[in-house]
Parts: structure tokens; C-alpha cells; sequence
């Protein structure tokens, strides 16, 4: 029997042979109904896919996603209703929880997060499907990609974008593997693109341009949900202060600190000009001594102000003989600026607002700790489904508390305490207070 059907030229490469194939982009892209039936057509005749089968063999398609727990939230609906749209119901079985065809595919619907187990035991899978792949943790990546390990078996990836630092826009469209067909593909791409969508479309550009590029042109957010620091990083961009900033050799350079959990630590390095706080760069790591650190910054040519560290760089940690803080005082960084432990994270939150007005950013060497700060989040309470007034803790924190000692300290000590500070001469701090009074406008 032949079936009628039209594929979109962007979607062709669905039916070559690909270890991986990834569509991303914007709504109304035509992305799952094009994957949907690419897949019902390869379940009713895996020669579809697989010319060299002498007669259409069974099929194990795994459609999985972040979460699942029911199959309604599955897109066992969709490929249930494209059968009977493409008249097809004759050649399958739609079942509750699977749907088989009259060849022997069988059609499979599994969340990845809470099932570890079971996904590590499916055996045989042809093909996996991966809806609203922008939700896959790297953990449920590392546990599925091992799985699929069939002869001639493939990966099929479908999303639309969130944020540029998300595992799998990191892993599909910044480091794609040699063997993977990528694609983007958009409202442009789908014939079948209705005057309702366009209409809604519309109406997203004229009202708000960032959420329509977002939504419908598939760029990624310049800002989680929830995002903390979201409103004070766009007015920044607006007001052209994220740009390229030229070191000022006579300037000293400050650095603050976030000693994280797991080895992680992020510096930011900046320097006071009048009354403009200029980040010029920014550093961060894991898994690694401090003697990694304590390197970056003496790799750098800077004259060196205050390092601005956490409490918790006064804590002898098991194995220790010393504190973190007698560490790098012996290797040279000095002098260290304490800052005082506050009653609660919100309260840092709100000094660094504050200070945001009168900071600027080197656009190049500062743009992971700009990542960090536009991913720092609240938490999302899905009960309520509202957003908690306390921060997410991932990879995003480290940049931004670090930012937030910048904030707290200078809160807490003041610059006039730099009249205090035993780590200068006398002559140095007097070259310092003239350099702050006499800096010419870079911008100009």
C-alpha cells in the first residue's frame, strides 16, 4: 500500500542513515510532527530507513523525555493521532501505554530522570526519540547514550532552545560529535505554517521582541526563568556596558572570591576608575589546588589591591594544616579582605543590585562569569508553581556569589577603609587616591 505523504525539505535527512540526528529551533518548525512520522513510516517498513532489509524487520523506537509520569505527558498522543491522519490505523495497534505495528515495531515511552534502571536495561532499541530535549540533564545524557548501542542504531534529538549553557545545546550545537546531522530549523521551514500561528507570531515580535526571538526564531534566552540578576545584566547591555574595556596599567586590580562546594572557585578581577567598578576578567575551575589559582594570577601582568574572600577561607579543612586563607597569604596573595558572613543570601542578593548601576564588563574575558550571573536563578516550586525566594545551587553560583563578595565587601568595609589597610605604604595609597582622581574617559 502506498501512503500519501509530504516530507519538508529541512527534514529530509531524517530518512539517511545518522548516528545522531538533531533539529533544533523556534515554535511552529514542524519538529515533532516531522520526526513523528518519520518514525510511523519506519515502524510499518523499516526499509524506510534501513534499504538494505530484504522485507520491513520489527523496530524498538524509545521515545523518551526529562519527565513522564503518565503517558499523557508522552508523545504517544501524537503519534497515535498521526496513524489515523495518514490513514494508516489498518497497519497498527495503539495501545495504552505502547503502540505496535502490524510488522512487529513496537513503539516505547519512557521518562529518563526517575527511571535510571530501567533505561539501563532496555535492550535492542533501533532508534530513540528525545522530545523537548532542552530539559536532559547531563546525567540522564551519560546514562542513556551508553544504552543505545544496537548495530546501525541512532539518536534522534528535538528541541527548542533555552539557554546557551544548557547540557544539550553544549553538547549538540556547540560540540557536536563528527558523526551528527544538525540542523535549525523555523517557521520558515514548515509549508504547512497556518495564518494563526503567524498571526500569534505577530503579535509576540510587536510585544515583546526578546520572548519572540526566543520562541519563535529558536534563540536561546539571555536569562533563565527566575533569574536574579536578569533585569540588572539587560540594563547593562542596553546602557553599553558590557563592551570591550581596556586594563588601565596604573589602576590596581581587586579581585573577589567564591570558594565553592566540590572544588569549585571563580574569581573576578576589576578595577575602581572614578566612580565606575570596570570587570576586566574573570577565571574559574574545579577540581583543582589552589596553587591553580594562586598562578592565574600571577600569569597576569596587574597591580594587585584587595582580594575579597568568603568567611569560610578562615576554615581548616580535614587534611589542611592550614587555612585557606594562610595559603595563599604565603604564596602571595595579600592583602585578604574577610568578608563577614550576613544573616542571609537574599540580603547579599540585595547589595549587589545595588551595585550593578556602576559596573562595567569586558565583553570577551568576562563572558562565563556573564553566563553565570544571567543563569543564577530562584527555585521553582512546582507545587505552587511560583518562584521561591531562595537561589538555585548549580554551576551558575559559583560565578555569582563571587560577584556577591564584590558587593558585600565593598557594602560592609567601604573604600574608605583603603586608608586602613596595612598591606599598602604610604606612598602607594597616596598614588592610588591621585590616579582615582585624574582618569581619562575611555569611552570617548
Amino acid at each position: 500500500m502506498e501512503i500519501d505523504t509530504s516530507t519538508p525539505e529541512a527534514f529530509k535527512e531524517l530518512y539517511k542513515r545518522h548516528r545522531y540526528k538533531v533539529f533544533y529551533g523556534g515554535r511552529g518548525g514542524g519538529k515533532s510532527w516531522a520526526f513523528a512520522q518519520a518514525l510511523v513510516l519506519m515502524a510499518a517498513d523499516s526499509r524506510v530507513l534501513y534499504p538494505h532489509h530484504e522485507s520491513p524487520q520489527p523496530l524498538r523506537i524509545l521515545c523518551a523525555r526529562e519527565l513522564q509520569n503518565s503517558i499523557s505527558e508522552s508523545v504517544h498522543r501524537l503519534l497515535s493521532d498521526l496513524i489515523e491522519r495518514l490513514g494508516m490505523g489498518h497497519l497498527f495497534d495503539v495501545l495504552h501505554n505502547s503502540i505496535r505495528s502490524k510488522s512487529g515495531s513496537e513503539f516505547l515511552f519512557e521518562g529518563l530522570r526517575h527511571n535510571p534502571s530501567r533505561i539501563k536495561s532496555l535492550e535492542g532499541v533501533n532508534i530513540v526519540w528525545i522530545e523537548e530535549a532542552d530539559r536532559l540533564s547531563e546525567h540522564s545524557w551519560e546514562i542513556l547514550l551508553p544504552t543505545i548501542r544496537t548495530r546501525d542504531s541512532e539518536i534522534w534529538v528535538s528541541f527548542n532552545p533555552h539557554l546557551k549553557t544548557d547540557p544539550t545545546y553544549q553538547r549538540w550545537c556547540l560540540n557536536p560529535p563528527d558523526d551528527a546531522f544538525v540542523r535549525k530549523v523555523g517557521h520558515r521551514d514548515n509549508p504547512w505554517f497556518t495564518d494563526e500561528l503567524r498571526a500569534e507570531m505577530e503579535r509576540a515580535r510587536f510585544q515583546d521582541e526578546d520572548a519572540y526571538l526566543h520562541i519563535w526564531e529558536g534563540e536561546c534566552k539571555t536569562f533563565s526563568d527566575g533569574a536574579i540578576y536578569g533585569k540588572q545584566i539587560k540594563q547593562a547591555r542596553e546602557q553599553g556596558r558590557i563592551c570591550r574595556i581596556p586594563i588601565q596599567p596604573s589602576c590596581e586590580v581587586h579581585t573577589a572570591w567564591d570558594l565553592g562546594k566540590n572544588d569549585h572557585t571563580a574569581i573576578w578581577f576589576w578595577q575602581r576608575v572614578g566612580p565606575e567598578y570596570r570587570f576586566i576578567d574573570y577565571v574559574e575551575n574545579r577540581l583543582v589546588d589552589l596553587d591553580w589559582y594562586v598562578r592565574q594570577l600571577k600569569d597576569r601582568d596587574y597591580l594587585w589591591g584587595r582580594h575579597y574572600l568568603p568567611h569560610d577561607v578562615e576554615h581548616e579543612l580535614l587534611g589542611m594544616t592550614n587555612s585557606r586563607r594562610r595559603q595563599l597569604e604565603e604564596a602571595g596573595v595579600k592583602p585578604i579582605v574577610v568578608v563577614p558572613r550576613i544573616s542571609s543570601v537574599n540580603e547579599g542578593i540585595e547589595m549587589t543590585r545595588r551595585m550593578f548601576a556602576s559596573c562595567w564588563f569586558d565583553e570577551t574575558k568576562c563572558d562565563e562569569g556573564l553566563e553565570a550571573l544571567s543563569a543564577y536563578q530562584y527555585t521553582w516550586d512546582e507545587k505552587a508553581h511560583t518562584h521561591r525566594g531562595t537561589p538555585v545551587h548549580n554551576w551558575a553560583s559559583n560565578g555569582a556569589d563571587a560577584f556577591r563578595m564584590f558587593a558585600q565587601g565593598h557594602a560592609q568595609t567601604g573604600w574608605a577603609q583603603l586608608k586602613h589597610d596595612d598591606g599598602l605604604s604610604d606612598r602607594r595609597r597616596a598614588a592610588v587616591g591621585s590616579r582615582w582622581q585624574s582618569q581619562v574617559d575611555w569611552r570617548v
